[in-house]
């Protein structure tokens, strides 16, 4: 154990951290090992470019459950997360 946050989507605290570039600054993303989510100290990260994304709003797959959908802020990219029954984004 690194001594960083844990996760927000697994609570695992083994994470890669690499620097990315988002305009105007550069800051460090993480990914989660366990569970693969990216994200920042912002909340979920673009898994492309690294960049925090914007929720866009909820969306209800029939018989998958709820998910969070998000745009990239630098990118453009769209990704959803899967949120468990309280409401927090959790894996997909």
């Amino acid at each position: 154990m690194d001594g960083s946050a844990p996760c927000p989507f697994c609570g695992c605290r083994d994470h890669v951290k690499e620097i990315m570039t988002a305009n105007p600054r550069v800051h460090t993303v993480h990914q989660c090992l366990k569970c693969g989510h990216w994200f920042d100290d912002r909340g979920p990260a673009c898994p492309r470019c690294g960049s925090p994304g914007e929720l866009l709003g909820n969306v209800d797959a029939p018989g998958c459950g709820m998910y969070a959908q998000y745009r990239c802020c630098e990118c453009g990219h769209g990704f959803i997360l899967r949120m468990n029954c309280d409401g927090d984004t959790c894996q997909t």
